[in-house]
């Protein structure tokens, strides 16, 4: 649109100063070499006074009489260019003395003025109809170039509704088993901590289930899921001891360091997914610190944030790869064991960013630190 109004007003400027230096030069010539009234160029009228009598073209409008005169009180042998205004348009007048006579040269502007018009709406038109067609194909291309992506959304949906819907099964039977067993085991009069590895399990196939019924719910559009206050410091403890057992199969001390400050620890959110974000990272600590080292999750609430630090003592990031962290797929290769496929901080970024957060690489001496930032329900006091 600013193109088009440029590329209107530059024609405007071109067409009005060829009009100007072309009617000068008719009123040059004019005063230059008319010998009487009788014949002036279209669209213009004459005047000569000779010996003090005064002769002009007919139909010179009697309005301009006394700006005529007031520019031969002021004639001089070269031409003089003036303007001159009538009651409905504008001339141009040029006046010269020459050989003891002053001739005068007066141009009707308003053929002009009306041509500068027609040619002002007519670009209008043009440029009316140019974004016209310019919107309707447009809208037709960028269809046709969304469409690819509409269809590869609905395939993504319903591959995440597909398998999550063929998880439901043998979670429902894992679920039911691990309640069976662990009723078993704690009327079995096993040790404490045998009764407590097997109530974690049961945990985890709920929290399992509570993943699955998550996918299905960001696969299916029409389904709106709501959101709940959630206290991110229980969350974060008890992500710390779910991974408690990862933590120990890789000899690697899992520490935390919850406050409970008089503050709100609410976030109002999707538990589910929360959990997910922070199991993500400290997982992802877990795996890249070698046996014998340190995972420490920190939790920091202020007056509008909440903070869930996870720091480890690990290799650190290597140089270039901060601005990949966070992409799918990119999985570094400073980590061994289970198969990785570089989609844990990348689901951890756009769950923060979802519930209007952040999750960002903080600079360490040692290992690596990931911040993920809340906004903290102030609602809550």
């Amino acid at each position: 649109m600013l193109a088009l109004l440029a590329l209107i007003a530059l024609v405007s400027a071109l067409v009005v100063h060829g009009q100007s230096a072309a009617n000068d030069n008719l009123l040059r010539t004019t005063v230059a070499n008319a010998d009487d009234v009788g014949d002036p160029p279209p669209g213009t009228w004459l005047i000569v006074v000779h010996d003090g009598q005064l002769a002009q073209s007919s139909g010179l409008p009697p309005e301009l009489s006394p700006r005529l005169a007031e520019l031969r009180a002021a004639a001089e042998p070269a031409t003089v260019l003036a303007a001159a205004s009538g009651s409905v348009t504008q001339y141009r007048v040029a006046t010269r003395e020459r050989a003891g006579d002053t001739v005068q040269a007066v141009l009707d502007l308003a053929p002009q003025h009306e041509l500068r018009t027609r040619l002002l709406q007519a670009m209008a038109l043009a440029g009316v109809c140019g974004l016209a067609f310019s919107a309707i194909l447009g809208a037709l291309i960028g269809r046709r170039a969304v469409r690819p992506m509409a269809e590869a959304l609905a395939l993504q949906r319903m591959f995440i509704a597909d398998a999550s819907h063929e998880l439901r099964t043998p979670l429902t039977l894992l679920s039911t088993r691990a309640q069976l067993l662990d009723r078993a085991i704690a009327e079995s009069g096993a040790t404490p901590d045998i009764v407590s590895d097997s109530r974690g399990i049961v945990h985890d196939v709920q929290r399992l289930d509570e993943i699955v019924d998550d996918l299905l719910a960001a696969a299916d559009p029409r389904r709106q899921v709501d959101d709940v206050a959630v206290d991110v410091v229980a969350l974060v403890f008890a992500a710390v001891e779910s991974a408690g057992a990862h933590a120990n199969a890789r000899n690697v001390v899992l520490r935390s360091e919850n406050q409970t400050p008089a503050l709100s620890q609410l976030v109002v959110g999707s538990a589910t997914a929360l959990r997910r974000a922070v199991l993500a990272l400290v997982d992802n600590a877990i795996d890249h610190t070698p046996p014998g080292g340190t995972v420490m999750v920190a939790t920091r609430v202020d007056e509008r944030r909440i903070a869930v630090t996870v720091s480890d003592t690990g290799p650190g990031v290597r140089a270039g790869e901060a601005a990949d962290l966070f992409h799918r797929f990119h999985s570094g290769g400073q980590r061994t064991g289970r198969s990785h496929y570089g989609l844990g901080l990348a689901l951890s970024h756009d769950i923060a960013n979802r519930h209007g957060g952040h999750l960002r690489l903080v600079p360490t001496d040692r290992g690596a630190r990931f911040e993920l930032m809340l906004p903290r329900d102030v609602s809550a006091g």
